[in-house]
């Protein structure tokens, strides 16, 4: 039995990032931002979630093209064993209305019948490698990616695909670590850590506590993840005094944007790149935003 507890709760309306490789830079005169913090490297959520379907190749593609330093996406398993990159455990939010395959649990399909299925702009889900191969920058900079594992039962296959496609020396240092694994799952973690413990790790939660904080320190994990309307100041020093980084997520408005960088945090997730980035850097309207981006959002 597992005796590592937490208090978070995974919910499906949200999502959890954290940061493998997030180096810290201090950008004066940056909105929103108090003086004394570094400035977060931002998380292209599920890709770039607001402007194309999320946690497809398209998406991901243009978080990497909107200034995303990292990504984000997440894992369950099918029905025969297979990786599957979806946030929910059906497929029935994000399927396209003309989709041949609407409707299911994910973990009762097949990776076959999960190939059918089309999610927005025609895109399908993507497998676990085929994210990792479109996770390259410009000059083939590796963009680290956060995989954030949903389904407990999905945390071996994710950990051998990881372990296949990285050599163990790419983890050598946490800062340029390619790959981090996040769950809201303590057992997950535990689980990652049994099969690869130089594989950097992100316990993430809705809400802190003291056994949250005990449990991160077990799992020595690199990062941990809170929700931007659920973090304190306290968390932040908390985090700061173990020595562990601070992702939060997910800012989608400028309020949760500007809270996340008063409060102070290694990394921000983000479903509009390029909106979090001209915002901080004080490119983007103060009082509305980014003129001309609202008509690109999903469901603008």
């Amino acid at each position: 039995m597992n005796t590592l507890a937490t208090s978070a709760s995974d919910v499906p309306s949200s999502g959890t990032s954290g940061a493998a490789g997030a180096s810290r830079s201090g950008a004066p005169g940056t909105a929103g931002a108090r003086p004394d913090r570094h400035i977060p490297q931002l998380v292209g959520h599920r890709g770039a979630a607001a402007l194309v379907p999320e946690n497809t190749l398209l998406s991901f593609r243009r978080g990497i093209a909107d200034g995303a330093v990292l990504l984000e996406c997440d894992v369950h398993l099918s029905a025969d064993g297979r990786d599957v990159i979806i946030h929910d455990a059906t497929i029935d939010r994000t399927a396209q209305p003309d989709s041949p395959l609407r409707t299911g649990s994910v973990a009762e399909l097949t990776r076959e019948q999960l190939d059918r299925v089309r999610v927005g702009k025609d895109q399908r889900i993507p497998t676990l490698t085929e994210v990792l191969d479109v996770a390259v920058g410009e000059g083939g900079t590796r963009i680290p990616l956060l995989v954030e594992v949903k389904a407990p039962a999905a945390t071996a296959l994710v950990m051998q695909i990881l372990t296949a496609y990285f050599r163990d020396q790419d983890f050598a240092e946490r800062a340029s670590a390619p790959a981090m694994v996040i769950s809201f799952h303590p057992e997950v973690l535990q689980e990652a850590r049994a099969v690869a413990p130089h594989i950097p790790r992100l316990l993430t939660t809705t809400e802190t506590s003291e056994q949250f904080f005990t449990t991160a320190v077990e799992l020595d994990v690199a990062q941990i993840g809170v929700r931007i309307a659920d973090a304190r100041q306290a968390d932040v020093e908390r985090a700061r005094q173990l020595g562990i980084e601070l992702n939060l997520w997910t800012a989608r408005s400028e309020e949760e944007l500007h809270r996340a960088l008063e409060l102070g945090c290694d990394t921000i997730t983000v479903d509009d790149p390029r909106w979090a980035r001209e915002i901080i850097t004080g490119a983007g309207s103060p009082d509305a935003g980014l003129p001309g981006r609202e008509s690109e959002r999903i469901g603008a």
